[in-house]
C-alpha cells in the first residue's frame, strides 16, 4: 500500500495547470485496489462525463480470492455504480469530486465443518465436510478525491484516487446448513456476524483511458 500513496502523491505533484476545455467522453479504467481487498480480484469499469462537472460510472469486479484464506475457493462479482459532481476549483479545473455510490456484492465460499457421527449414544468417529456459504452485502455512501488527465498534449489518460463513507448491509445463508452438533474447522483472523450493518469506508485508486 505504501507504493500506492507514493504513486498518489507523485502524480499530484505532476498535475498540470492548464485548463482543459472539454473533458466529456467515455471513459475505460481499472481499479487497482481491488486486488488487496479481502475478497480480491480485478475491477473494471466504464465512466461518462456527462458534462466538465458530472459524470456517471458502473465497475464490475470479478472476485477470484479471499485474503483471509487463499485455499479457499472463492468466486463471485461485485458491481459499484457512482454519479460524480466535480467541483470547477482554479482556472476551472475539474478535479476535485463528490461521488455517491451503491454497491452490490455475492460471493460463494465453502467452509469447513467438524461433523460427529453417532452410533448407539456415543460417538465413533468425526467427518470433515465442506458446506457452501453464500455472502451478500449492499452498501450506499459518498466519496471525496480527485480525477486528473495525463500522457501528452491530448492527455488521453486519467488517475482518479478518493475514499468515502457510507454503510453496509450483509447477510449470509448456507445452500445446505451444517448440522447442529456440528461446529466450524479454525476461525478467521477478522470476523462479523451474519445479517449485520457496518460501516463502509470505500477506497478507490483508478487509472484509465480517455477514448
Amino acid at each position: 500500500m505504501k507504493q500506492i500513496y507514493f504513486l498518489i502523491l507523485l502524480l499530484c505533484c505532476m498535475t498540470t495547470v492548464k485548463a482543459q476545455s472539454n473533458l466529456t467522453g467515455l471513459r475505460a479504467f481499472v481499479n487497482v485496489v481491488s486486488f488487496s481487498e479481502p475478497d480480491g480480484g480485478p475491477a473494471l469499469g466504464l465512466e461518462y462525463r456527462i458534462k466538465n462537472n458530472l459524470s456517471v460510472a458502473l465497475e464490475g469486479q470479478w472476485i477470484l480470492y479471499n485474503l483471509n484464506h487463499y485455499e479457499r475457493d472463492n468466486h463471485g462479482f461485485r458491481i459499484t455504480p457512482d454519479i460524480k459532481f466535480f467541483l470547477p476549483g482554479r482556472s476551472k479545473h475539474y478535479k476535485m469530486f463528490f461521488a455517491a455510490q451503491a454497491l452490490y456484492k455475492q460471493v460463494n465460499l465453502y467452509q469447513n465443518y467438524i461433523v460427529p457421527h453417532i452410533e448407539d449414544g456415543r460417538q465413533v468417529y468425526e467427518e470433515l465436510k465442506p458446506y457452501e456459504l453464500q455472502k451478500q452485502m449492499f452498501a450506499l455512501g459518498g466519496r471525496f478525491g480527485f480525477q486528473t488527465n495525463f500522457g501528452g498534449e491530448n492527455e488521453k489518460f486519467f488517475f482518479e484516487a478518493s475514499v468515502g463513507l457510507g454503510l453496509k448491509w450483509r447477510w449470509t445463508h448456507y445452500n445446505q446448513d451444517p448440522p447442529e452438533n456440528s461446529y466450524k474447522e479454525g476461525n478467521d483472523w477478522f470476523h462479523v456476524n451474519s445479517n449485520d450493518v457496518l460501516p463502509d469506508i470505500p477506497f478507490k485508486v483508478r487509472f484509465g483511458y480517455r477514448f
